[in-house]
């Protein structure tokens, strides 16, 4: 029976959707209260509906991104810079419901922002805003990812720049007279290792060995122990301090522009793509460079590869007219 007369009152005890469904129970003061409820929920489930639907998410996109922030940007390399990149995102579409955001929203967040940013840049702000509605939905926190079925823009790749053989040669000689004791160390550590800016900057004296350099506090989150060479081991022993440098990017990056005349918003950066390129089209082996690099996917490495001195090189002696001259002779 569904209705059942109990101690104190009425009890509803049925499965709406059938024997395999959902068990419903309720207690009430009366037979009519129960009889009533009775009714509504196989009404409901009728008209394939919820008879005690969960109430609607109203949270605003601006709380949900400070839960991420919290919970999950504070913990990833980087995480600062996308927190703000989401933050800049939310502030765009002014601080919706989240559950509400729909595809549209976020198209039109992206063409505007294509006309003040170049299509690389906005295809990784879109790359952040995915990540970020992914852990809103891997958490629970949101039904669906509304920019999920976003793609990037196709952008033609392009080479890094890097410093030729003349601009390393004059760098070295800047730096020989460097007022600036830690920039002229750490670009050289950049030029020499291939590694980051701040991987280099961060060193302390631990990480410093006889011949190599011990990098730990990396993007991949992975410890990479690169071998260096007799003049600049020497140089880290003068170095006494603990972490071995200060922080001084900025004022590096200036000086760098300033000293080879680069273009407009070249980085630090410059010295890690100087390294790899040269290492390549010195013969290197690509996969010993994404090991020094530390790089997580070789993809990235293979951006350097189109500089191997042998690349694509049996497109001279493979192609049909030059294997059609093989057999003529």
């Amino acid at each position: 029976m569904a209705v059942k007369s109990i101690e104190n009152g009425w009890q509803v005890d049925i499965r709406p959707e059938g024997t395999a469904g959902k068990r419903v129970i309720r207690k009430f003061r009366t037979k009519a209260e129960a009889t009533r409820f009775e009714a509504f929920v196989i009404a409901q489930a009728t008209a394939g509906k919820e008879w005690n639907p969960k109430p609607q998410n109203k949270q605003r996109l601006a709380d949900l991104v400070e839960l991420w922030g919290r919970e999950h940007a504070s913990t990833i390399s980087s995480g600062e810079k996308y927190k703000r990149s989401v933050e800049a995102f939310c502030e765009a579409l002014g601080n919706p419901i989240a559950r509400l955001i729909s595809s549209t929203d976020i198209s039109k967040w992206r063409s505007e922002r294509l006309e003040v940013v170049k299509p690389q840049t906005a295809n990784r702000e879109l790359t952040t805003v995915k990540g970020f509605f992914s852990w809103l939905v891997k958490h629970e926190y949101l039904p669906s990812n509304p920019a999920e079925h976003l793609k990037s823009i196709k952008t033609h790749e392009q080479e890094r720049p890097y410093l030729s053989p003349e601009q390393v040669r004059a760098l070295y000689d800047a730096l020989a007279s460097h007022y600036d004791r830690d920039v002229a160390i750490i670009a050289q550590i950049c030029l020499e290792t291939g590694s980051r800016w701040s991987e280099a900057q961060n060193l302390t004296q631990q990480q410093v060995r006889k011949d190599r350099i011990v990098f730990t506090e990396t993007k991949s989150k992975k410890t990479r122990a690169v071998p260096i060479g007799d003049e600049l081991s020497q140089v880290l022993k003068q170095c006494e301090s603990d972490p071995l440098f200060r922080k001084c990017e900025h004022t590096a990056r200036r000086w760098l522009n300033e000293a080879l005349n680069l273009p407009k918003g070249i980085s630090t950066h410059i010295l890690r793509h100087t390294f790899a390129s040269h290492f390549v089209m010195g013969g290197g082996n690509i996969l010993t460079l994404q090991r020094i690099l530390g790089h997580s996917k070789i993809e990235m490495t293979m951006r350097y590869a189109h500089l191997a001195p042998e690349h694509l090189e049996d497109a001279k002696y493979l192609n049909p007219r030059a294997q059609l001259e093989r057999k003529w002779k």
